[in-house]
């Protein structure tokens, strides 16, 4: 069960990255994206290290997105800080530090606290957006057994709002 678990989660970062591989081969997303200190620390410490890296493809996936749809005035660039990112079902790490966590059956409040800027070219910041949603109770929690389902609903949230500031942005 558990090398079926370590398979799966592998396909799926895996598969994270591919897409996001594409969709930035599709139209390249001047972004950067961060990890502030205990965010950082607690990837490192708690959830995995492999899981940053996850989770950064995520952004960009959804950054790249939502600029198909509302695509960047010329010369700007986007940072995200990913302030504080929670899962909704143990990581693998997590599993291997405690194998009685369920990967099914545990869940935890996940979410994710992310702030991004948008800057010109001379690295002026022209927005700021602040978007934070962690699941109040589990029942409101994302129903998929995907580690950071949760989280990736945020990240989806915080794209379509950080492309509505970028939008507002005169053009050219």
């Amino acid at each position: 069960m558990r090398t079926m678990h370590r398979r799966y989660v592998s396909c799926l970062a895996i598969t994270v990255s591919l897409m996001a591989s594409m969709v930035l081969a599709q139209g390249a997303v001047p972004a950067t994206v961060e990890f502030a200190p205990d965010a950082a620390a607690a990837l490192q410490k708690t959830y995995g290290s492999r899981e940053e890296g996850a989770l950064r493809a995520a952004i960009l996936a959804a950054l790249g997105k939502e600029q198909r749809h509302d695509a960047l005035p010329e010369g700007v660039s986007l940072k995200v800080t990913v302030r504080q990112v929670k899962p909704t079902h143990p990581t693998l790490q997590q599993q291997l530090d405690n194998p009685s966590l369920s990967a099914a059956r545990t869940r935890y409040l996940g979410g994710a606290d992310l702030v991004g800027e948008v800057r010109d070219a001379r690295q002026q910041v022209l927005a700021t957006v602040d978007y934070r949603n962690f699941a109040d109770v589990p029942a409101a929690g994302s129903p998929s057994l995907d580690p950071w389902a949760d989280a990736r609903q945020a990240i989806e949230g915080f794209a379509a709002k950080f492309a509505s500031a970028w939008e507002r942005l005169p053009k050219g």
